[in-house]
């Protein structure tokens, strides 16, 4: 039983850290411009594979480098290339191309396998080693050290962001876009690129969430529909671009998920993300805490 806890907690914790980042970008991207990005997912996907491409040849620190500064570019070309153009006629057009750009995406992931000779579904060996281990032992449960590196940068970069949104010049253009885009157009401040330099802090932030995660995680090109599902349960639970409802709402889930992984069925666990989106649009659209505007 105080194995089954623990698991639950750790992988819970771990989890939950990562869809914590992933889930911060998804919401602050919607907080600011209404948009819905079904491409999201697919931004955790091209940093993951690209990690998994160029590790043995680049080594771990150029591959990183390399995979968030080109997934920040993604994000930032997506938006004026294609959201920004049609985000002023309808938000169905927006969300049609953002999923066309994951399907796009997912189908480079499996072509550049193909090309470069790497199985699609792949998973890579732990990268933190502490006096020749890779784990340590808790009440029974064995912990990689790559889990409390999860945790640390996941909660560091949370931190560093909300800093920037509360007290960088971006940061208050984005809040006062949030609040009042026509006003704050009229204010002078230039909504399309602040919305632009957004979605690309939200690309980086999918970005850090695969590059710590892939590690100890399997990889799969389908897997970016996984995250982007998940991702958005999060932030329906917690507060369609609320950030403090974007962290409580990974963690609310992520246990849940794993709790009913451990004590019930696997296959049930599957299907609790979809089952919180359900009832809180049933129930609470607004999320737990019922904002709607970036704090």
């Amino acid at each position: 039983m105080l194995t089954d806890i623990m698991q639950v907690l750790v992988l819970g914790s771990v989890e939950g850290a990562v869809y914590m980042l992933i889930a911060v970008g998804y919401s602050l991207v919607y907080g600011t411009g209404g948009i819905m990005n079904l491409a999201h997912g697919a931004f955790y996907l091209i940093a993951g594979y690209m990690l998994y491409w160029y590790l043995g040849t680049l080594g771990l620190f150029t591959s990183v480098v390399l995979a968030l500064i080109i997934v920040t570019l993604i994000g930032g070309i997506s938006y004026l290339a294609l959201i920004k153009p049609l985000e002023k006629k309808s938000q169905l057009s927006v969300v049609m191309v953002t999923f066309a750009i994951a399907f796009f995406i997912e189908q480079i992931v499996k072509l550049g396998c193909s090309i470069l000779g790497f199985e699609k579904e792949s998973t890579l060996p732990n990268l933190i080693e502490i006096k020749g281990t890779v784990s340590f032992e808790l009440f029974g449960t064995i912990i990689p050290y790559d889990y409390v590196f999860i945790l640390i940068i996941s909660f560091l970069i949370v931190s560093l962001i909300t800093l920037f949104i509360s007290k960088s010049k971006l940061g208050t253009s984005i809040r006062a876009i949030s609040q009042d885009r026509e006003a704050a157009t009229l204010m002078g401040i230039n909504a399309d690129r602040v919305l632009m330099f957004t979605v690309m802090i939200s690309a980086f932030l999918a970005g850090v969430a695969a590059v710590i995660y892939v590690p100890s995680y399997p990889i799969a090109p389908w897997q970016g529909w996984v995250i982007l599902t998940n991702s958005f349960a999060v932030v329906i639970l917690g507060g369609m671009g609320s950030l403090p409802g974007s962290v409580l709402g990974a963690f609310i889930l992520s246990y849940a998920s794993h709790f009913t992984r451990v004590f019930i069925d696997p296959a049930i666990s599957t299907l609790v993300p979809m089952f919180v989106i359900v009832v809180m649009l049933a129930l609470r659209p607004q999320g737990i805490l019922g904002k709607k505007e970036i704090d």
